[in-house]
């Protein structure tokens, strides 16, 4: 019996790039597009294989090809805008995402690019728009099933920690007594859990309601008029210091304006945008497509980078997010952020930081080596601890301050400083990081 040799190769390619052998799935590309030149998944792997070669132009080729061949194929087009920011084409890259969104209005992960790329232009109000409509995919009413996870499941603290966000709003925000019965109800099914993630019941489900871990409220945070960054930050300074620096690490008091620290401290104590529970025991979190974008925000990431063209001109932003730790002593445990620069802020207000000499950010200064790929938060953990062990490490450790800015290289590893904070709601101890560039 005579096989298939092209379904054969095609079966070879699958295999090999579920295993992660991109010599082998290239080879089997190639053999397959010597039968099929117009094989249209085998060309646009080959085109991924090459783009994470670093053969960023011979895959914007294949790619190229590709869609006018295949006009209809979705990933091509949104692949293809990938190659492109890679080669700092940011307007064509755009418009590449446009085409995806033109194919499937749904495409989640193409609106989340689109408000980046917008953002990287200086467009706030269009970066907005593809955020809201991320965001809207992800928890609004018409969304998609890419967090369902986080819809269906909970802890015992994260609903006690949303029954007491519904507690801070104004009584005029609470008017009928609507939030006072969602913390009641929200408390009701915390009683009951076992500790740690739990998938909900169908029972549980029906008493938190179809709102659960939704955009149940929002405070609305405009852009200030006259900026949101404070205008007395010395950017010669900063970038002075930062070259000065062996390790990178600068940090800057003050960083926002008084209004601007305010609206911002009001948006993430009464808005329920704290969705993500687990990425982090004892932690709520928020990132930009999910709930954290607002023009404040964003006016924010954009002034920082502004303020510091010879330093953050080449890296627009390219992601953000808050953690807000649930009990007093948590802590985030030493870790690397996967860009060029970080920027960590706190907002808590001091009087909740029991520990003025404390509570803050440690850096370690020993660069990890260059091929050092991160993973994620709990897989990284024990290869740094054992990379420190082995090679030694001084490290810069900033107490914590509210309003106050740490600018380091993402690469280096960091981790909270041995927070004590007072017990309550008000107090619990907030930090935003803004990621700016790609590492490497």
């Amino acid at each position: 019996m005579v096989g298939d040799p092209k379904g054969d190769a095609i079966k070879r390619a699958m295999a090999a790039q579920q295993m992660g052998d991109d010599t082998a799935a290239e080879n089997a590309c190639r053999e397959t597009l010597e039968i099929n030149p117009k094989h249209p998944v085998m060309r646009h792997n080959l085109s991924a294989l090459l783009a994470r070669r670093g053969e960023t132009l011979v895959a914007l080729e294949f790619l190229d090809a590709l869609v006018e061949d295949e006009p209809g194929y979705t990933s091509a087009h949104f692949n293809r805008g990938g190659v492109l920011i890679s080669l700092g084409r940011t307007e064509d890259a755009i418009q590449a995402f446009r085409n995806v969104t033109l194919l499937d209005p749904n495409h989640i992960d193409a609106h989340r690019a689109l408000g980046f790329q917008w953002l990287a232009l200086g467009n706030r109000d269009r970066s907005l728009d593809h955020f809201a409509r991320t965001y809207d995919l992800r928890r609004g009413e018409g969304r998609i099933g890419v967090a369902e996870k986080s819809l269906r499941s909970t802890s015992s603290e994260k609903l006690q920690h949303d029954a007491d966000l519904f507690r801070c709003l104004p009584l005029s925000t609470r008017a009928g007594q609507r939030f006072e019965t969602l913390a009641r109800l929200y408390e009701q099914v915390a009683a009951g859990l076992r500790v740690g993630v739990v998938e909900l019941s169908e029972e549980q489900l029906e008493t938190l309601g179809s709102d659960y871990n939704t955009s149940i409220h929002s405070v609305d945070t405009p852009e200030i008029l006259g900026g949101a960054l404070n205008p007395d930050i010395d950017a010669t300074a900063v970038e002075a210091s930062w070259k000065a620096s062996e390790a990178g690490v600068v940090t800057i008091d003050n960083l926002l304006t008084e209004r601007g620290l305010a609206l911002l401290q009001k948006f993430l104590q009464q808005s329920t945008i704290w969705h993500d529970f687990t990425h982090i025991g004892g932690f709520v979190a928020t990132y930009l497509e999910d709930g954290l974008a607002s023009p404040l925000v964003l006016q924010i990431a954009d002034e920082f980078r502004a303020a510091l063209p010879g330093l953050l001109g080449p890296h627009p932003l390219t992601q953000a997010w808050a953690f807000k730790a649930l009990s007093s002593g948590r802590s985030i445990d030493i870790h690397a952020d996967d860009a060029a620069i970080s920027l960590n802020f706190w907002v808590t207000p001091d009087g909740a930081n029991r520990n003025p000499h404390k509570g803050g950010l440690v850096v370690y200064c020993s660069p990890p080596p260059s091929d050092w790929s991160i993973v994620d938060y709990d897989s990284d953990r024990a290869r740094i601890r054992t990379f420190l062990a082995e090679n030694g490490s001084s490290a810069i450790t900033v107490p914590y301050r509210e309003n106050r800015g740490v600018l380091f290289e993402s690469r280096l590893f960091h981790g909270t400083d041995r927070p004590d904070f007072s017990s309550g709601y008000a107090n619990h101890r907030i930090n935003v990081t803004m990621l700016f560039g790609n590492c490497g």
